[in-house]
């Protein structure tokens, strides 16, 4: 993958995003990202595995292509539409999006967030060999994999589930971590969120994964607040859902982590108005906080950062070479001169 592009995988830690479909696989890759570049609907939408490389010196997302015959092309800012004519497109090779994902931290790798096909398309069967052929060309890496919260333990999801795991087992260089997604569609009266996720560690571990790491997420929830936070204009539907997002993460004790990765540099009483409600800056850090991806992408961040620790360079002391010895005795031998010199002046 992106051999034409010229691209250095050595400079890269890849993040492989895997599910089957209606996962809101997409919609969490666009949370993480804090821009909406990936489609998502309820049909398949990812025919193709598109990479989002993560540069925290691109001020917007620009997007590299090379057609089939080894043309290059650059687009200065990324869209939706230029996703979608790629996954039609059967001209273009390989593209890789290149741009700012500001919740993962940057060291000496930078994180290469890659959307796969959801692998149960029963319309178009190579959507399931698209991933199962990313997952084939990497050696290390973390897979992300994730699970709709109203769909655990699906047929097609285990039979995928035994291929994860088996790719696990084979390449200890890489990890895994699941983000149990569309949490804020569980109805906490009919089942509890801790039961929930009980079960799915239960279901993860009978299919040869143990101690799976298991975040819960609403990938919608903490796309709409990032983007409010980062000033983009929400539609009137979005405006509707954000109001019934921003109740459900608001409700008191409810909080699925306390962390935020969005920089608190702005001003927290800052008022922000959507739909002609006013809310602080910190109450919608607040409700972002609850819906889990904060937490996700800290995670990821700290398997990125883990994974480099585990690839420190090795010191290798090397052996004097034998001049060395005589160099020593040559200057001994000096030294010691000087020394019979200076008792004879002295002398």
């Amino acid at each position: 993958m992106f051999e034409k592009l010229n691209f250095s995988m050595n400079k890269v830690y890849p993040t492989l995003v895997v599910s089957t479909m209606s996962s809101g696989k997409s919609t969490l890759i666009n949370a993480i990202v804090g821009s909406e570049l990936l489609p998502s609907m309820n049909r398949a939408c990812t025919a193709r595995a598109v990479a989002i490389l993560d540069n925290d010196m691109k001020s917007n997302f620009e997007v590299h292509a090379v057609d089939n015959n080894g043309v290059y092309s650059h687009i200065d800012k990324a869209s939706k539409k230029i996703v979608v004519d790629f996954n039609k497109s059967k001209d273009i090779s390989e593209m890789i999006i290149e741009g700012e994902i500001r919740g993962i931290r940057n060291s000496k790798k930078s994180m290469l967030l890659i959307d796969t096909p959801g692998i149960n398309n029963s319309m178009d069967m190579s959507h399931e060999i698209v991933t199962k052929k990313v997952l084939d060309e990497y050696p290390e890496g973390l897979i992300l994999y994730v699970i709709n919260a109203q769909q655990i333990g699906t047929y097609d999801d285990k039979s995928f589930l035994k291929v994860v795991a088996k790719k696990i087992r084979d390449n200890p260089q890489f990890s895994i971590l699941f983000a149990i997604n569309k949490m804020d569609l569980i109805d906490p009266a009919k089942e509890k969120p801790d039961e929930l996720i009980a079960n799915c560690r239960k279901y993860i571990e009978s299919n040869g994964i143990e101690n799976p790491r298991i975040i819960p997420v609403s990938a919608e929830s903490a796309l709409l607040f990032k983007k409010v936070l980062l000033g983009i204009e929400l539609s009137e539907i979005e405006e509707e859902n954000f109001l019934r997002n921003y109740r459900y993460f608001k409700r008191e004790g409810f909080s699925l982590q306390d962390y935020i990765s969005v920089p608190r540099r702005e001003n927290l009483e800052e008022i922000i108005t959507v739909d002609g409600n006013e809310y602080t800056r910190a109450q919608i850090f607040a409700a972002l906080e609850n819906t889990g991806l904060p937490f996700l992408e800290k995670q990821i961040d700290e398997t990125l950062v883990r994974s480099l620790k585990m690839q420190a360079p090795r010191i290798t002391v090397k052996k004097k070479p034998k001049c060395e010895k005589t160099t020593k005795h040559v200057s001994n031998t000096k030294r010691k001169n000087r020394e019979k010199q200076g008792d004879k002046n002295h002398g």
